[in-house]
């Protein structure tokens, strides 16, 4: 896929792990930890092929990611937390939706349930629901009280064959003889190590490169409905003007990434209902420098730049770097055009959509002073309602899937007694 390293599930677990530092690096570096102590497990279980613990260790890096949209990320790494439910079941649904970890987000849902009730139910990878389990909890106590493995066998006896499977306990201790799994091999700077030398297929690439985007939804819902737009926009465009199929793919990856950095600006500026101060649009330009840093070197160069240089100038007054026709591409042209009409044409909070007549005028007229390519603005004002249209077909289904998220997240949280709340707090107590 254009040469992209992401084809790399080492470059890849790290643009994930660089995305969500922006949101909370606590959770992040609690599941490069989790993630180590699982492949770890599953090695040393034998029974697993080389791909299988790779997405093992994805499935856990990101285990806790619905944390991220329900803001317990502090509860969640205390000893006690009062409910591990809500974090669990959105996880479960964003993996399952989402992601192309779907075949493994039941293991996310119940990764806090009790053995003894787990046991109990039918329900897929149990295996890797019990290791996760134990891992997450076993990493939880080695931060708060340290490496005190003589405190951790008299804690994982007290609970094993009731929180905790005994093959999975059994399995770390078998792996801390043999290979050190909780002082060697337990250091962060070994992560990615699970990945090995994995190569990604182009539709795991985009798929997880997708996944990244939605997670933005966990600041900004409009952000990720604004994305999807301005991808699509690109893409209809890079066909129109007669890209090969290289050429429409680096658009297309470029506009699904021109604002990722946004996962790292406040929601307060995010969803700010008005005109900003100059001081929060000083805050929201640093999106782009977010995704620099986020892209870094684990991205195709020209992916990188059509991602970064959305928000240039052909006349030079653009930022972050002030480049001037002569030093933007075709393609990085295309998504600056397509990144103003899906702000233009998209709903905010504050503001409805621009009609058809206004947000073309507003395109001329910036062609017209010399700041968007003016080729690129007439093609797409003589196109407008067949793009706008095929770009539509893409939107509705994802807000369509956003809507079924939610409802079904509130049918499925209903669907948990007190008791299996008051017996699940049980698990996760030390």
């Amino acid at each position: 896929m254009c040469g992209m390293r992401l084809e790399d599930l080492r470059d890849m677990a790290k643009l994930i792990q660089r995305t969500l530092d922006h949101v909370d690096p606590r959770l992040v570096e609690h599941g490069k930890r989790v993630a180590l102590l699982v492949t770890g497990l599953a090695r040393a279980h034998g029974g697993y092929t080389q791909r299988q613990i790779q997405d093992f260790g994805m499935v856990a890096l990101l285990h806790d990611v619905g944390a991220y949209k329900t803001e317990e990320i502090s509860s969640m790494l205390r000893f006690e937390t009062e409910d591990v439910w809500d974090h669990s079941i959105y996880g479960y649904l964003f993996i399952r939706d989402l992601s192309p970890l779907s075949e493994y987000a039941q293991a996310i849902l119940f990764h806090h349930l009790r053995y003894d009730w787990l046991r109990t139910m039918d329900t897929a990878h149990v295996f890797l629901t019990e290791i996760l389990s134990l891992a997450d909890r076993v990493d939880v106590f080695l931060e708060n009280v340290g490496l005190d493995k003589k405190r951790l066998a008299e804690y994982l006896g007290q609970k094993r064959g009731t929180q905790f499977s005994p093959e999975a306990i059994d399995l770390l201790w078998r792996a801390e003889a043999s290979s050190g799994i909780l002082e060697g091999q337990y250091a962060p700077d070994d992560f990615p190590a699970f990945a090995g030398d994995t190569v990604l297929a182009p539709d795991e690439v985009v798929g997880y490169l997708e996944m990244l985007i939605y997670a933005i939804d966990f600041r900004s819902q409009h952000t990720v409905t604004h994305t999807i737009t301005t991808t699509q926009i690109s893409l209809q465009l890079s066909r129109i003007m007669g890209f090969d199929g290289q050429g429409q793919e680096k658009v297309f990856l470029g506009a699904l990434l021109h604002d990722i950095g946004k996962i790292g600006i406040p929601v307060e500026i995010l969803e700010f209902a008005g005109k900003l101060s100059p001081q929060a649009m000083a805050v929201m330009r640093t999106h782009v420098m977010i995704t620099d840093e986020i892209l870094g070197d684990c991205i195709d160069p020209a992916v990188k730049r059509i991602a970064v240089r959305h928000h240039e100038k052909l006349d030079g007054s653009g930022y972050p770097a002030g480049l001037c026709a002569d030093d933007l591409s075709m393609a990085e042209r295309i998504v600056a055009v397509a990144d103003i009409v899906s702000a233009l044409c998209g709903t905010r909070s504050y503001k409805e959509a621009y009609p058809k007549a206004k947000a073309l005028s507003i395109l001329k007229a910036q062609a017209a002073q010399g700041l968007l390519d003016p080729q690129v603005v007439t093609l797409l004002s003589d196109r407008f309602d067949g793009i706008m249209e095929a770009v539509s077909r893409k939107c509705v289904p994802v807000l369509e899937m956003y809507h079924r998220m939610h409802q079904e997240y509130a049918e499925i949280r209903a669907c948990f007694t007190e008791d299996i709340r008051s017996r699940t707090l049980e698990a996760v107590r030390f």
